[in-house]
């Protein structure tokens, strides 16, 4: 019996695989608004023609990516349109976290801050008093 859990665990880790690239998720959300050629992705990315085909092919392997061929022009365009949803989460998610990283530091940074300020007025006060009182 085809256990369909493994199948299915087997092809998210390739999806994953693909997407673990800058590069490759630059290349996907160039591709949500419209399909574009091989030419217009290079002048976009400004990469080796030869680096941005092994990221074509990584995608297209994972079934992300689509090709067709029209004239001399081989267009790509998303294969799977929700993985632009997936990828759009994920950001989210990262956008979230790094709010969360800001804020935490700012905070530590304020309490840096007033605990170094604290030692310096008491010895301010210290040195006051010793003044009036002396």
């Amino acid at each position: 019996m085809v256990d369909k859990n493994k199948i299915l665990y087997e092809m998210q880790a390739e999806i994953c695989y693909a997407l673990s690239h800058p590069v490759r998720l630059e290349i996907l959300d160039i591709l949500t608004s419209s399909e574009k050629t091989s030419s217009e992705l290079l002048e976009i990315l400004q990469i080796p023609k030869a680096n941005l085909s092994q990221h074509l092919t990584v995608l297209k392997d994972a079934g992300i990516l689509k090709t067709r061929k029209e004239g001399q022009f081989q267009y790509v365009s998303l294969a799977i349109p929700k993985i632009k949803d997936a990828c759009s989460l994920v950001r989210t998610i990262l956008a979230d976290r790094i709010d969360g990283e800001e804020k935490r530091m700012s905070e530590l940074k304020k309490n840096l801050t007033q605990q170094t300020k604290a030692p310096a007025l008491k010895a301010l006060k210290k040195k006051a008093t010793k003044k009036t009182n002396g």
